[in-house]
């Protein structure tokens, strides 16, 4: 039985190889190529105003936002930006950049297809305004591109009041 399965395993190869039984280099596979990344933001929860622990702001705003990586793309998380208008005029804004964002540092780290829950805490002043704009900043790492995803204040769940002061630090908690 051992010579049949031999004799067989012969003929299976012999049968396989072409020409001149030579050795061929194997045809290089070509990797796919790394598509560019494709980030959508929105709310994930209510917005929350509370009275600000810290004395420099009047007002904290509590941001739960979840950001998802559609494209199987990689980018860096550069900054958040919080815009307040008042009749059409920007009249206060707060910006986290890349020092808070980028700590830890994996958080500023977008992979292929993450879905990852974020709470933006951003200090403000101003109770006199019509329109609040949420843009947050990325580099695609595959070629450096930069680019820009609003949150829509219609993804949020509405926005709640808290009589009690924020304690936690401006900056970005993951939920």
């Amino acid at each position: 039985m051992k010579y049949v399965i031999a004799a067989l395993a012969i003929v299976a190869t012999a049968a396989c190889g072409g020409g001149s039984g030579g050795s061929t280099a194997p045809t290089p596979v070509t990797p796919p190529a790394t598509p560019a990344a494709a980030i959508t933001a929105t709310g994930a929860g209510a917005l929350v105003l509370h009275p600000s622990a810290r004395s420099s702001w009047t007002f904290s705003l509590y941001t739960p936002i979840r950001i998802q990586e559609t494209a199987s793309g990689t980018a860096t998380w550069n900054y958040a930006r919080f815009a307040m208008f008042k009749n059409g005029i920007e009249i206060e804004r707060g910006e986290l950049g890349a020092d808070i964002i980028s700590s830890p540092p994996s958080w500023a780290n977008i992979a292929a297809q993450q879905n990852e829950t974020y709470a933006l805490i951003f200090g403000y002043n101003s109770m006199d305004f019509d329109t609040i704009v949420l843009t947050l900043g990325f580099s695609d790492k595959k070629d450096g591109r930069q680019f820009t995803v609003q949150i829509l204040g219609s993804t949020f769940d509405g926005v709640d009041v808290s009589l009690t002061p924020l304690s936690r630090p401006v900056g970005v908690h993951r939920l």
